[in-house]
């Protein structure tokens, strides 16, 4: 997809990199306080490049750790193959395709105890109205090369104008998260630079989907993982050349986006376009940026 080229234009020149706290929630029915903090690079966050990733995923854009298998996918115009990297050489050390899909615009992966969802949400024309969640068995994946996947459908509510526009949209997505039985997917905001929190069962089904919260994020998400050990969420995105991830915490079950957010923008030594992220078991994280701009597709590992 190669977004970071469109950035060279004049959108983002009016999009400033806030270093103050931000309080701009949307819904302000409820009285709680949220913090959302841009320092420009955190000094509590260490970042650094572990290797250069193989050309056959240079447009990485999910991530997940499935028991110290690290899994990827491309996204659009690609097939559905999921990789899995060795982190030691970049290289692809095994590869399992659904073979009941055509893949549109996978944008990102997330997993429960028992499954993978592979997420086919990408919209950034706004003329889809086919984005589909793939549901697929951990037991398929680890024993078969080729798998056949459930479907998740969804269109969402506040969607009525499918006219095609180039990155205007606020109805394109990349980031979605598993929590408890429901799938938790973050817009990316072409048009507001908002991101927008989406509630979906894990049942195989189609669904219209209804905004639960927004959040003036001030930039483009495009990934997240779910960090269970310490009930937080972890998103990546950026805003022009400056990368960032953000930490939700304090949360209640149903509403990622009313505790506390912490928005952080990181250093990095390579390809600036992060486009996934995935915790690790023992705390860190590894996040994945695909090619662009002469850089390969690399994959950092990042102590929060």
């Amino acid at each position: 997809m190669n977004i970071i080229k469109f950035f060279l234009g004049l959108m983002f020149l009016s999009c400033g990199n806030s270093d103050a706290i931000d309080a701009l929630r949307l819904n302000k029915d409820e009285p709680i306080v949220i913090d959302v903090i841009d320092v420009g690079t955190n000094g509590n966050i260490e970042v650094s490049k572990v290797v250069n990733l193989s050309s056959i995923i240079n447009e990485t854009s999910g991530l997940i750790n499935f028991d110290g298998r690290l899994i990827t996918h491309n996204d659009s115009g690609s097939e559905p193959i999921l990789y899995e990297i060795n982190i030691n050489s970049g290289e692809i050390n095994r590869e399992v395709k659904i073979s009941n899909v055509t893949a549109v615009d996978i944008e990102d992966i997330a997993q429960d105890e028992n499954f993978i969802y592979v997420c086919d949400i990408g919209n950034n024309s706004n003329d889809r109205s086919d984005q589909t969640i793939y549901k697929i068995s951990k037991n398929d994946y680890i024993n078969k090369s080729e798998v056949v996947a459930e479907s998740i459908s969804i269109n969402y509510k506040e969607q009525t104008d499918f006219s095609k526009s180039s990155n205007a949209t606020n109805f394109d997505a990349e980031a979605v998260v598993v929590m408890g039985n429901e799938l938790f997917l973050f817009t990316k905001n072409w048009g507001d630079f908002k991101t927008s929190v989406y509630r979906i069962p894990t049942q195989a089904g189609a669904y219209q989907i209804a905004e639960v919260d927004s959040y003036n994020i001030e930039g483009l998400i495009t990934g997240a993982d779910y960090n269970e050990v310490n009930n937080t969420i972890i998103m990546t995105g950026y805003n022009g050349f400056i990368p960032f991830v953000v930490e939700l915490s304090e949360f209640t079950d149903n509403n990622p986006l009313n505790g506390t957010i912490e928005k952080s923008s990181i250093a990095l030594t390579g390809s600036r376009q992060i486009e996934a992220i995935a915790v690790n078991p023992d705390g860190s994280y590894y996040i994945s940026a695909e090619e662009s701009l002469g850089s390969p597709a690399v994959l950092y590992k990042m102590i929060y």
